[in-house]
């Protein structure tokens, strides 16, 4: 079972198992800054900025590659290790919102927000959940898709309790009602495990009252888009 992670994790899961961020971006910035600025001193037309051209390329498919690789690692590693993998549907597009505002209102943390957007995005959530989506089936696994209105980051993992808000960015979780303490993430991660759990068995509800919407798709083989080769069992 999956959450979405902080700054520092790929996805958290709910064994206890954490996917380190392999910070993609962050490792390329500085050589992409140094080979955009050469290609900015160029004339237009001349060897040089072709020259230029090619080496700036090379690095943004350099990295490119090298996050499509953390992707793939982590997908195969779920759908080939679990029989059923839970995620959240996520609102990415929200998640990394511009707080940038306007002149009259301008945002708050502006800074903070374009760097913890800029991580979101650099692991790429959007396509973790579709290459699972196809990679499931091929080995004969489930993919469970948690509604956005379920409250999985504002319920505690032991006693079920949902809190108002949820935790701020770098926070553990609380409850107030029975006390645990822990990793958002992995309480996170713990709840989305017990509502698959319970939508398994037909219930509208599980055993704590959290309600359950999942919608789970399934991708068959022929239907599969095979970035990885062919799936277990497949011709060659």
């Amino acid at each position: 079972m999956v959450s979405p992670a902080d700054r520092d994790l790929m996805a958290a899961l709910s064994t206890g198992e954490h996917a380190p961020n392999p910070h993609v971006k962050v490792r390329h910035a500085a050589a992409l800054t140094k080979a955009s600025r050469a290609y900015a001193r160029t004339q237009a037309g001349s060897r040089r900025r072709e020259k230029a051209k090619r080496r700036l390329a090379r690095l943004h498919h350099l990295e490119a590659l090298r996050r499509a690789t953390g992707v793939h690692r982590l997908t195969r590693r779920l759908a080939g290790g679990y029989a059923e993998v839970a995620v959240e549907d996520l609102d990415v597009i929200g998640m990394t919102a511009s707080a940038r505002g306007t002149r009259r209102k301008p945002g708050r943390n502006v800074k903070a927000t374009r760097e913890r957007n800029r991580t979101i995005l650099d692991i790429a959530p959007g396509e973790i959940r579709r290459q699972l989506a196809y990679k499931a089936p091929w080995y004969g696994g489930l993919l469970t898709v948690l509604d956005r209105d379920t409250p999985v980051r504002t319920t505690c993992s032991s006693c079920g309790t949902v809190k108002a808000t949820p935790p701020e960015d770098g926070q553990e979780f609380h409850c107030t009602a029975c006390g645990l303490s822990m990793a958002r993430d992995a309480n996170a991660a713990t709840v989305i495990a017990r509502i698959a759990a319970a939508s398994d068995r037909g219930e509208a509800l599980n055993a704590r009252g959290v309600p359950v919407s999942p919608s789970r798709p399934r991708v068959g083989r022929r239907g599969a888009s095979m970035r990885e080769g062919q799936p277990p069992g497949g011709s060659p």
